[in-house]
């Protein structure tokens, strides 16, 4: 692959990079994609190996994504009716509020949903705070993902 499409795979990667920090579009399909693209130009076993082990880690990544933060706001004892209202007034919040209204919306919802079920402000500000904080570990554990998938692209290219 010639220099100015390397530069744009290295771009994409960025962007998906930038994508699973602020979470308004996927940024591991997007990194995923880009690998997949250099891996069809550059050809060979160890770019598709490449290619691959990312599609590995991404997969990965959204498994652990799902199942440690809910495993970690049911052990602290979020209810999911609280995280499904979180994640509704997030979608609103999202039209609503651009860029801020997302976790402005998420984090509202779950306080609304507990206070509601608990009739107490501190305790429901509480499972708030637990939900925001398995939210931001799902965020890590994306950020992560996406930052050992460009580390592969980068051996690929020293590598290829």
């Amino acid at each position: 692959m010639e220099l100015p499409g390397l530069i744009l795979v290295g771009l994409a990667i960025v962007i998906g990079l930038v994508g699973t920090i602020i979470q308004l579009y996927p940024g591991l399909p997007i990194i995923l994609i880009a690998i997949g693209v250099w891996a069809g130009f550059t050809g060979g076993a160890t770019a598709w190996g490449i290619f691959a082990a990312s599609a590995l880690v991404v997969v990965l990544a959204y498994v652990l994504s799902f199942v440690l933060p809910a495993r970690y706001m049911r052990d602290e004892g979020a209810p999911w009716s609280a995280l499904t209202a979180g994640i509704v007034l997030a979608f609103i919040g999202f039209f609503v509020i651009p860029i801020i209204g997302m976790p402005i919306g998420f984090v509202l919802g779950v306080y609304l949903a507990e206070l509601v079920r608990l009739k107490d402000s501190r305790r429901a500000w509480r499972q708030t705070v637990t939900a925001f904080k398995g939210v931001l570990l799902s965020v890590l554990i994306e950020l992560v993902a996406g930052a050992v998938s460009a580390g592969l692209w980068v051996l690929g290219l020293i590598l290829t």
